[in-house]
C-alpha cells in the first residue's frame, strides 16, 4: 500500500515528505486515525529494521513519529442503554440465543469466549437465589472465574438441557450441531437488532455489563477481574461513562438551580437513535485555506502548507473547515507581519530581534495580551514543523519568552444576570412553534451542561441517553470524548423538543428548517438575548457561569474539570471562582475541628447563613 502511494523508490530515497504523502492519502481514504498510526509505525519499525543491518552507516528514520502521527484522543464507552438491551432481549425466542446474549450483557463474556466456552465449566450454584460460577479461558490463555445471576444461570441450564447430544463438547452449537463460530454468532445478532430496530454489537454487550457495575458503585479493580483486564487503565476505558458520585453529586447541586417547570418526560424519537453517522471534512475549506497562503514567498507557503495540512489531518471533521479558516488568516497575519521591513529570504535569515520587535509592535497597536501569546505559540509550531522538514531553523527562536499573561477577569454570570437572561430567553421563545422549542432547548443544554458551541452543535441523536441521564461529547476541543449529565429540567425541555424534531435521515440531534443548526444562529440569539435582557451572555459565560455555580456549591474541582474536558485543573480554576462566602464557610468548617470550637458559635457564621444559595453569586 505504502509502495502504491508513493510509487517504487529505493528505500535510502524515501524521505519524510514521502511519509507525509503517504499519510495524506490515508486520511483522504478516509481511515481512522488508529488505523493511519498503526500503518507509521509499522514503517518506522520496517526503516529501523533496514538500519539495524548497517549499524555502520547514518540512515536517518524517514518517520517521525511526533510529526507522521495523528492524535486519537480517548474513546468514550462503547455501551448501549438498557432500553435497546429490552428492545433486543425482547425479540429473542430462541433459548440458545438468549444464553449466548445473556452471558455477554450478564456476565460480560467476549463473543470469542462464549464460542469456545466448554460445556461442562458452569457450576451448579449451592442454593437457587445464589449466583452460579463460570470458569472462562479469556485472552492469552488466561483463565478467570465469573458469576451468573439466578436468572442467567436459569437460561444457561435450560438451554443445556435441550442441547443436542453430540461428540463436541462446546457449550453452544449451531443448527448442524457443530461448535458455532463468531460469524454466526454476530450474523445471528444482526438478524435481532434489525428486528428490534436498534444497533448492537457484540462488543457493546461487554461494555454495558461494565457501566451497570460501575453505576452501582463496584470498584474498578473487581470490574477488571471479572472482565478479564490485566491494565485497570483497560477497565477504566470501559467504565468512564458510569460515575454515579460524580452524577449524584453534580444532579444535587444542580437541583437548587433548577427554574424550568419540570414536566414528564415524553416519549423521545430516540429510544433507539442510529449510532453517529461518520463524518468527512470539508476539502473544499482546507483548499481554500491554502489558497489564501499563496501569497507568501514560495520557501515559506510551501512549508506552511505542510503544516496546515498536518493540523487537518488531526481535526475533527465537524470542525476542521472552521480550524482551517482560522490557522490559515492566522499565518497570514503572522508572516505578513513579520515579512513588513524584514529582508527575509529563507527560514535561517528570521532572527530573534526581529520576532522580538514584531512583538512589541502588536503591543503598540493594542493586541491583548493573550492574543499575542497564541500568535507567538503558532509560530513556533511552525518553527518546529519547518525544523522537522530539516530546514534552517534558528534555534534561539524557541528561547522567545511568552508575554506575560495577567489574570483575566471573572467571566461568571451572577445571580442576578443569570436570571434575567433565564427570563428573558423564556419569554422570547415563549411559543410552541419548532423554531422557538429548539432554541429553548439548545439553551437550557447549555445553561445545565456547560458544554462549548462546538460539542453543541455536534451532539447527535445516539448521543442522548435519557435511561442512565448522560450527554456522550464526541468533538471535544482537546479531543478527550466525555460523559455529561442531565438534570431532570432538561430531559424535560429536550424529551418536550425531540417529540417536535422534524423527521429526517440526518442524525443532528439539533434541526432548524430540515437542516443541522448553525453556529451563526447560535452567535445571533446570544446577541439578540444579551440585548433584550441588557447582560453580554454567550456559550462560554454560560460554561463559566455553571463551573462557578459547582464550586461554591461543593463540588470539587477535579469533578468539574472533568465535567468541562479540561486535561489541565489551571484552565478549570480560571472558570470555576470561589467567592468569598463559600472561602470564609470552609475556613470556619475547618477551624472548627482544628480549635476544637463548634462552628456555629462563631457570631460570623450567623451572615453566612444568611445568605441564600441563589444570592451567591452576589459577592466577588
Amino acid at each position: 500500500m505504502f509502495v502504491q502511494e508513493i510509487g517504487p523508490k529505493e528505500p535510502r530515497s524515501v524521505s519524510a515528505a514521502d511519509i507525509n504523502q503517504f499519510v495524506d492519502a490515508q486520511v483522504k481514504r478516509g481511515l481512522k486515525a488508529s488505523s493511519i498510526n498503526r500503518r507509521v509505525a509499522s514503517l518506522h519499525t520496517f526503516f529501523e529494521y533496514l538500519a539495524s543491518e548497517v549499524p555502520d552507516e547514518i540512515w536517518p528514520n524517514p518517520v517521525n513519529r511526533r510529526l507522521h502521527s495523528l492524535k486519537e484522543g480517548s474513546l468514550l464507552p462503547r455501551d448501549v442503554s438498557d432500553a435497546a438491551v429490552a428492545a433486543l432481549f425482547g425479540v429473542i425466542d430462541d433459548v440458545r440465543d438468549q444464553a449466548i446474549f445473556g452471558l455477554m450483557v450478564g456476565a460480560g463474556l467476549r463473543v470469542g469466549e462464549v464460542v469456545e466456552l466448554p460445556l461442562n465449566n458452569l457450576e451448579a450454584p449451592p442454593a437457587l437465589d445464589q449466583p452460579a460460577r463460570l470458569r472462562v479461558m479469556g485472552k492469552g490463555r488466561k483463565e478467570r472465574i465469573v458469576w451468573l445471576t439466578p436468572y442467567w444461570a436459569a437460561i444457561v441450564e435450560q438451554w443445556c438441557s435441550r442441547r443436542p447430544a453430540v461428540e463436541y463438547d462446546t457449550l453452544f452449537l449451531n443448527q448442524h450441531g457443530r461448535p458455532l463460530s463468531v460469524a454466526g454468532i454476530q450474523y445471528r445478532l444482526r438478524e435481532y437488532t434489525q428486528k428490534a430496530g436498534v444497533s448492537i454489537t457484540c462488543h457493546q454487550l461487554r461494555h454495558t455489563f461494565a457501566r451497570r457495575l460501575a453505576e452501582q458503585g463496584m470498584p474498578t479493580e473487581g470490574i477488571g477481574h471479572l472482565l478479564g483486564h490485566s491494565q485497570l487503565a483497560t477497565t477504566q476505558r470501559y467504565t468512564a461513562g458510569a460515575d454515579p458520585g460524580l452524577r449524584d453529586t453534580f444532579l444535587e447541586s444542580m437541583a437548587q438551580m433548577e427554574r424550568v417547570p419540570t414536566a414528564p418526560p415524553v416519549s423521545p424519537q430516540l429510544a433507539f437513535a442510529p449510532p453517529r453517522q461518520s463524518e468527512k471534512a470539508d476539502t473544499q475549506a482546507l483548499e481554500t485555506a491554502q489558497a489564501r497562503l499563496a501569497h507568501l514567498p514560495a520557501w515559506l507557503a510551501t512549508p506552511l502548507t505542510g503544516y496546515l495540512n498536518q493540523c487537518w489531518r488531526n481535526w475533527h471533521p465537524h470542525r476542521a473547515a472552521h480550524n482551517a479558516d482560522c490557522l490559515s488568516r492566522r499565518l497570514v497575519r503572522i508572516w505578513d507581519g513579520l515579512l513588513v521591513g524584514s529582508p527575509l529570504t529563507a527560514w535561517e535569515s528570521l532572527q530573534r530581534s526581529q520576532v522580538e520587535k514584531w512583538l512589541d509592535e502588536l503591543t503598540v497597536e493594542g493586541i491583548q495580551v493573550n492574543t499575542r501569546r497564541g500568535y507567538l505559540g503558532t509560530l513556533f509550531a511552525c518553527l518546529r514543523y519547518a525544523s522537522d522538514q530539516e530546514l534552517p531553523v534558528n534555534p534561539l527562536l524557541f528561547r522567545i519568552p511568552y508575554p506575560q499573561r495577567t489574570d483575566p477577569l471573572p467571566r461568571y454570570l451572577t445571580a442576578e444576570q443569570s436570571q434575567a437572561v433565564l427570563e428573558t430567553v423564556l419569554a422570547d421563545t415563549h411559543t410552541d412553534t419548532p423554531r422557538h422549542r429548539l432554541d429553548r432547548t439548545w439553551f437550557l443544554t447549555l445553561l445545565h451542561t456547560g458544554i462549548r458551541t462546538c460539542e453543541l452543535l455536534d451532539l447527535r441523536l445516539s448521543d442522548v441517553d435519557f435511561a442512565s441521564q448522560r450527554l456522550f461529547i464526541h468533538a471535544s476541543k482537546n479531543y478527550q470524548p466525555r460523559v455529561v449529565y442531565l438534570t431532570p429540567d432538561l430531559i424535560a425541555a429536550l424529551s418536550a423538543y425531540l417529540d417536535q424534531r422534524p423527521r429526517t435521515d440526518d442524525d443532528h440531534l439539533w434541526i432548524d428548517k430540515g437542516q443541522p443548526l448553525l453556529s451563526a444562529r447560535v452567535r445571533y440569539c446570544f446577541q439578540r438575548w444579551s440585548k433584550l435582557s441588557q447582560v453580554t451572555v454567550s456559550a462560554h459565560r454560560l460554561r463559566h457561569t455553571l463551573a462557578t455555580y459547582l464550586i461554591n456549591r461543593g463540588l470539587g474541582i477535579q469533578a468539574i474539570a472533568k465535567l468541562l474536558g479540561h486535561r489541565s485543573l489551571n484552565s478549570t480554576q480560571q472558570y470555576a471562582r470561589l467567592l468569598e462566602p463559600t472561602v470564609q464557610k470552609q475556613f470556619l468548617s475547618a477551624m472548627s475541628f482544628i480549635e476544637g470550637i463548634p462552628a456555629p458559635n462563631w457570631p460570623v457564621t450567623r451572615l453566612l447563613d444568611a445568605i441564600p444559595a441563589e444570592q451567591m453569586f452576589d459577592s466577588v
